[in-house]
């Protein structure tokens, strides 16, 4: 049988070396083939046999194609087309993240497709828990949307990050969580929107010194916020149709984390309209500006200081609770 992986660059690697594991562990031969694949190559490995039978083969068609465009393509329909003339005897492992639906189609017509595509939105929170539910890494509270809060859609880095909390014999909080991780400019940046959100233009200043000095651009440090505020902006539109709408409904209806929509439909509660289109053209302004080549820097800390005086006249009255 053929069996091939295909998808996200990580996921898709994992499950192919994983499978190459599984063979070796089995007792079975294993052929690799990576950098050195070639027609060549392929046709003589197909071809021998080992004392225990038809070796496993594991091909690597990134690592073997070296060319691009056209030359590519060529290079490697001749490996696919090969694998296709081998029939079912042929026994194989073949790693093809960036295979297309074209070619996805292809290899489905002939082998078994196993196509890992990155967990995206609400899909990621849920490959996170399963990975720690896999990993055995007892949890108490969000701990999968702690750590999507904390590495984004970094799947390599969530991935390496519970390889290290399996060996801990604890259960883990949200808190005990981020202590351990110890992502200072991540946590940083989601201090820096609550400081903005709340309207505390000091700790905001502060915060975004934080940042800066540990290293981040001021580009990325906009594209966080900007990312915020456009979950704010759907929240507000939720709002609008339904003002009951609740956590749940509003990251389904968003494709979003729940734990930051959370924070979004209470900030949404302290907007109107108005203030809104003023949040978003303040957003949009620094972004165009950054772009166009204006001090990145100083467009990001004027942004900063004008929707925290903006969110400052917006604050909940004293002893209101969030919407539920």
């Amino acid at each position: 049988m053929i069996r091939v992986f295909s998808g996200d660059d990580f996921l898709a690697g994992r499950a192919f070396l994983a499978a190459v594991r599984e063979a070796a562990e089995a007792g079975r031969e294993v052929v690799r083939l990576d950098d050195d694949l070639t027609p060549g190559r392929l046709r003589e490995a197909l071809d021998q046999g080992g004392l225990f039978g038809t070796p496993q083969l594991a091909l690597d068609l990134g690592a073997a194609i070296k060319s691009e465009g056209a030359a590519a393509t060529g290079e490697r329909n001749a490996l696919i087309a090969m694998l296709e003339a081998a029939g079912p005897d042929a026994d194989a492992l073949v790693l093809d993240a960036s295979a297309t639906p074209a070619r996805q189609k292809r290899w489905r017509a002939f082998g078994e497709l196993n196509h890992l595509p990155a967990p995206r939105y609400g899909n990621l929170v849920r490959w996170i828990r399963a990975e720690l539910e896999g990993a055995g890494v007892r949890t108490r509270g969000d701990v999968a949307a702690t750590l999507h809060d904390l590495f984004g859609d970094d799947v390599p880095g969530v991935a390496a990050e519970i390889a290290k909390l399996r060996v801990l014999a604890e259960t883990l909080t949200p808190e005990r969580t981020i202590e351990l991780v110890r992502r200072p400019a991540a946590r940083n940046a989601f201090q820096l929107i609550d400081a903005i959100m709340a309207g505390d233009a000091a700790l905001a200043f502060d915060t975004l010194d934080a940042l800066v000095q540990s290293g981040e651009p001021p580009i990325k440090i906009m594209a966080a916020f900007a990312w915020q505020v456009d979950l704010v902006a759907g929240c507000v539109a939720l709002r609008d149709t339904d003002p009951d709408v609740d956590q749940g409904r509003a990251a389904a209806a968003l494709k979003a984390n729940p734990f930051p929509t959370g924070k979004a439909l209470a900030i949404a509660a302290r907007l109107d309209e108005v203030a809104l289109h003023s949040l978003i053209d303040a957003v949009v302004a620094a972004e165009h500006a950054m772009k166009s080549g204006s001090d990145a820097a100083w467009q990001l800390e004027a942004c900063v200081l004008q929707a925290a005086h903006l969110m400052a006249g917006r604050r909940a009255p004293a002893g209101a609770g969030r919407r539920s």
